[in-house]
């Protein structure tokens, strides 16, 4: 237990800085106020100005953390909004605005403020800990637990700090990249917005399946994926992006608005759920071919029936109401392009299959290894299902998880491999 402790110890400095080197900081980049696990700015000028109030009145501020990285620059931990905010301030770039106890200086720019006023706000300072280079990786657990119980911090923000990855590059890529987004979605992407609403579609997207809350489903995706290897999130990239494209062709710019005639025309997730995964399980060719009759279809769905629409505005984010949403425009897609192409979502086996297979002692297909446990191992296609094979108990068997990762599209017997050059991921 002692060497475990000190391994996990966190060594740290403490110190006060005032306003002025603060800012000196900033501007010269040795304070870093937006590392990657950081949210936005989301202060607006009332709350800064409150903030600069606050320290003017002697109110005191809370304690900020920053780390020291190894090129010996100070990335910030938490505090970055309060930063933010002074430097912003002595910078000019907005006035005081509706200040409660120093009304004088309501409407002021730090420039306005009279000199002494000025040197007062310059000395003060704020209470600083430092965590030294030698604990940086402890950074995002820090973090982690300074703001999982925030009220102002919001689910993916926080998964950007903990689960940060490639999966996440991906989630910030697209949605900064990607122009139909803000087309189809109506909004800003404020506080990953964006972000979340793509991973939603990923973690949701295997729909039969899901267990516990929508929080706690994507926040496991999260941490499943968050590692995986280039050529696998690339075609994750490329599956997100067509998708949005085809939707926008077939569906215009309102395909994520419920219809409903009493409700507003805005960007819905329930209605969001129930277009993009089924969308994701068809050939987009076969899609665009049939885009009329879809389009006119679906529409009819949020219009008038009354089972989609309890399904996109009450309670949406309950099993039964996900999944019914879900298969009502799966049918439509169906009966269109059924005689073109049956959906691929039977390439997935249900839980209890695993359940079924397994047995202590149990070897992995791939490596020839026991198998611990059940949570270890992924169910496999024997005959790889794109290669025509069928999702059923003769064509299933239990590999590890990274041994199914690896084994990629080849046929595997018994620990044997067959290579594949043209295998996918």
């Amino acid at each position: 237990m002692p060497d475990q402790l000190e391994l996990l110890s966190i060594h740290t400095e403490q110190k006060d800085i005032t306003l002025a080197q603060l800012k000196e900081d900033v501007d010269a980049n040795d304070i870093i106020t937006n590392p990657d696990y950081q949210r936005k700015y989301v202060y607006d000028d009332i709350r800064a100005s409150r903030l600069i109030e606050s320290i003017l009145l002697g109110i005191p501020i809370p304690v900020i953390y920053l780390c020291e990285e190894e090129d010996g620059t100070l990335s910030v931990i938490d505090g970055q909004q309060r930063i933010v905010s002074f430097v912003r301030y002595l910078k000019n770039e907005f006035s005081l605005n509706k200040l409660t106890k120093l009304t004088d200086i309501n409407g002021l720019y730090y420039r306005d403020l009279e000199k002494r006023i000025q040197r007062l706000l310059k000395s003060k300072t704020l209470k600083a800990i430092t965590i030294n280079k030698d604990s940086k990786e402890l950074k995002y657990e820090i973090f982690s637990r300074l703001n999982l119980g925030a009220i102002m911090l919001k689910d993916q923000e926080v998964r950007n700090c903990i689960y940060r990855g490639n999966f996440n590059n991906m989630l910030k890529d697209i949605a900064q990249t990607n122009k139909n987004l803000h087309v189809l979605f109506h909004d800003e992407n404020k506080r990953s917005a964006y972000e979340e609403r793509i991973l939603r579609f990923f973690a949701l997207r295997n729909y039969l399946e899901l267990r516990g809350t929508f929080k706690w489903v994507m926040s496991s995706y999260m941490e499943q994926h968050q590692n995986d290897d280039e050529i696998l999130i690339s075609k994750l990239k490329s599956q997100y992006n067509t998708l949005i494209d085809v939707i926008q062709q077939i569906l215009g710019e309102n395909a994520f608005f419920s219809l409903c005639k009493d409700k507003r025309k805005k960007f819905n997730g329930a209605v969001y759920d129930s277009i993009i995964i089924p969308f994701s399980y068809f050939p987009s060719r076969v899609l665009i071919s049939h885009a009329d009759e879809l389009r006119i279809q679906i529409n009819c769905l949020k219009e008038t029936n009354s089972e989609y629409q309890n399904n996109t505005y009450v309670g949406t984010n309950a099993g039964p109401r996900v999944r019914g949403r879900i298969e009502q425009v799966m049918k439509i897609i169906s009966d269109i392009v059924s005689a073109e192409v049956q959906p691929d979502r039977y390439r997935y086996f249900h839980k209890s299959i695993k359940e079924h297979l397994f047995y202590p002692g149990y070897k992995c297909s791939y490596c020839g290894n026991i198998i611990l446990s059940l949570d270890d191992c992924e169910m496999d296609h024997i005959i790889p299902y794109a290669k025509g094979g069928s999702t059923t108990l003769e064509n299933v068997q239990l590999l590890h998880r990274s041994c199914n990762r690896n084994k990629k599209d080849r046929i595997v017997l018994g620990g044997v491999n067959e290579q594949d050059d043209n295998s996918e991921y």
